[in-house]
């Protein structure tokens, strides 16, 4: 009787055993099925320090040569495919006002040379530059001087004038070919803006702006982007954030050559998948209108800062997310880099690289730092904690994310990933190079196998894990892969931990 009761119980587990097996979801990328075939790429919010780049600016001159090396170094281990480089013209080479109402323009300003130093950095690594203004001169900076009004908005043939002349140094003296688009200003739906929400006045600017490229025979080496809009709703508009994107793709579509939106999704939106399925609609409905590359501008996560060691730091503004050093924050920045991604977006842009860059207003008040970045380059010269220059987590995701999905690479679909809150995207080269992105947000872990076979899949895979207690790293705090696989067949067979990331690709540095 033992011995028969054995015998069952083996062919229980054996059985068990077998359904356990043949029940993990087999996962297809099909090269087939593309979602992006123009991606540009992934990158950075990068600006020049207009508070510390300069002996004149209001902490002096503390990016010195060491602390441009020291950020140089980490953003080429990022590499970045695409950099967002806003300014104004009062912060770099328009410098008042001569007596009888002209701008009085220093293209050799110690601010502009700041300003050469990170654009020949693109230059030599061949990173796409969205350059332009946050706004109308004068009109939110620098409002001591009592020159708000020299322009009468973005519709000013003046100001329009003036960004030619920039444009021109920049594109035919300095010679930089990485500056590809220009926007003309900073999220212009919302009520922060200089625009404040006008429609017509924005849409008439960008008509300004497009003849003046062409008259000034720039049209070759630059076009413009926009309408660099949020989804914040501002009553005063005559459309909702969005909505600026569709009314731009139906009233001006010849006059930009891209598209851009930004968002600052809830963590909540991005672990339900609710943000995905938002601008999913959104850029197929650009697509059907009038197809050209669809650009995230800026992508940063709102909601509650969870950060206890950082809440109540008196350096940080009201315009900061604390999250950013807390684990966590790398798994919700992929995995809505994912879901962007995977909704079509041809390009996604993080909000922001370094705390150094930007203050509240940017009025350069130290105690009014802006907290949304992968580290703060000045952390012991402005906090007085060394420590707060170190590397962030979240830095970890967003590098590995955006250094191995190459430009040459087309996104594709991933087929048959039903499991809740496990998302994934994958890219790969006309010479065979693969890369596998998987967030899992849920609270368990996930198992499933990805069927490469029609991807043809290389025999080595470099594979990277982010933990909460697992995730390698090099002498400088740089992801390192966890291991390196051999394939014997076209398939990768998966187990990744709760609230986790990994990245497969076939990139061997």
């Amino acid at each position: 009787m033992k011995i028969q009761n054995s015998f069952l119980l083996f062919c229980a587990l054996a059985s068990f055993s077998a359904q356990s097996q043949n029940s993990i979801p087999v996962v297809s990328i099909n090269p087939s099925e593309i979602i992006s075939n123009e991606f540009i790429g992934n990158g950075i919010e990068f600006s020049a320090y207009p508070h510390a780049d300069t002996e004149s600016s209001e902490w002096g001159k503390l990016m010195t040569d060491e602390k441009w090396k020291m950020v140089f170094d980490r953003v080429s281990f990022i590499k970045p495919k695409i950099a967002r480089v806003m300014d104004q013209a009062n912060w770099r080479y328009l410098k008042g006002f001569d007596a009888s109402g002209n701008p009085i323009v220093d293209f050799e300003s110690d601010q502009m040379q700041a300003l050469y130093k990170l654009l020949d950095y693109c230059e030599k690594n061949k990173i796409t530059v969205i350059l332009g203004e946050w706004g109308q001169p004068y009109k939110v900076h620098d409002t001591h001087l009592n020159l708000q009004n020299s322009f009468t908005g973005a519709n000013d043939q003046r100001w329009i004038d003036l960004i030619i002349k920039n444009l021109n140094h920049l594109l035919n003296v300095k010679k930089y070919t990485c500056i590809k688009y220009y926007n003309l200003v900073n999220e212009p739906n919302g009520d922060w803006a200089t625009t404040d929400g006008d429609f017509e006045q924005w849409k008439e600017g960008i008509t300004m702006l497009h003849k003046s490229i062409q008259k000034a025979g720039l049209d070759k080496k630059i076009s413009i982007i926009g309408p660099d809009t949020t989804s914040f709703n501002n009553p005063r508009s005559k459309y909702k954030g969005l909505d600026w994107v569709k009314q731009t793709a139906l009233q001006i579509p010849n006059l930009i050559s891209a598209y851009d939106a930004h968002d600052y999704p809830s963590k909540e939106s991005i672990r339900s998948g609710e943000f995905q399925k938002t601008f999913g609609d959104l850029v197929r409905f650009t697509d059907s209108v009038h197809k050209k590359p669809f650009i995230l501008g800026e992508l940063g996560i709102k909601g509650d800062p969870s950060s206890k060691e950082h809440l109540g730091d008196k350096f940080t503004s009201v315009d900061s997310q604390l999250s950013v050093y807390d684990y966590d924050y790398g798994v919700d920045m992929a995995d809505a880099l994912i879901q962007a991604m995977n909704a079509g977006f041809d390009a996604v842009i993080a909000w922001d690289l370094d705390d150094a860059m930007h203050t509240k207003d940017d009025k350069g008040d130290k105690y009014q730092l802006k907290r949304w970045g992968m580290f703060n380059s000045l952390g012991k010269e402005l906090t007085g904690k060394k420590e707060d220059e170190n590397l962030r987590p979240w830095f970890y995701t967003w590098s590995i994310m955006t250094r191995y999905f190459t430009s040459d690479m087309k996104i594709v679909k991933l087929d048959h990933l039903n499991i809740e809150k496990v998302r994934a995207t994958a890219g790969f080269t006309a010479s065979g190079e693969v890369t596998i992105a998987i967030a899992n947000n849920s609270d368990k872990e996930a198992h499933f196998t990805i069927d490469a076979k029609k991807l043809k899949l290389k025999s080595k895979l470099n594979k990277y894990l982010y933990t909460e207690s697992k995730r390698p790293v090099d002498q400088n705090g740089f992801p390192i892969p966890s291991e390196k696989m051999s394939l014997k067949e076209n398939s990768i067979k998966v187990s990744i931990p709760a609230k986790s990331v990994i990245l497969y690709t076939t990139y061997q540095q």
